[in-house]
C-alpha cells in the first residue's frame, strides 16, 4: 500500500491533531474539498466546518475547525486554524 497522507492540524496553542489518513474532506472556501494520496499541491482558505478523515484501517475522525488555511504537498496536509472542537459550534 502507498504511503498515507500525514494530517496535521495546528492552532495557536500548537498541534491539535496529528494522524495518518488515506482520505480527507475539508471545508474549503467555495465548498468541501476531497483529498486523496498524491493530490496536486494546493494552498487554499477554509470556512468553519467539519474536517473528516479516514485511516488505512477504515477508522474515521471528525472535528469541527474554524476558518483558516490548508496546504497539501507531497502527501503532507497541514491546516492552520484558530480552533478545533469535537462538537459543532452553535453558529454552524
Amino acid at each position: 500500500m502507498a504511503d498515507p497522507i500525514t494530517l496535521r492540524v495546528m492552532t495557536d496553542a500548537g498541534v491539535a491533531i496529528e494522524d495518518q489518513a488515506v482520505s480527507i474532506i475539508a471545508p474549503g472556501e467555495v465548498g468541501y474539498l476531497g483529498i486523496l494520496r498524491n493530490h496536486a499541491p494546493l494552498v487554499t482558505t477554509l470556512q468553519p466546518g467539519k474536517l473528516i478523515w479516514r485511516n488505512a484501517s477504515g477508522q474515521s475522525g471528525t472535528v469541527f475547525v474554524a476558518d483558516g488555511l490548508l496546504e497539501i504537498a507531497k502527501n503532507h496536509l497541514t491546516i492552520l486554524t484558530t480552533s478545533v472542537s469535537e462538537s459543532a459550534p452553535a453558529a454552524l
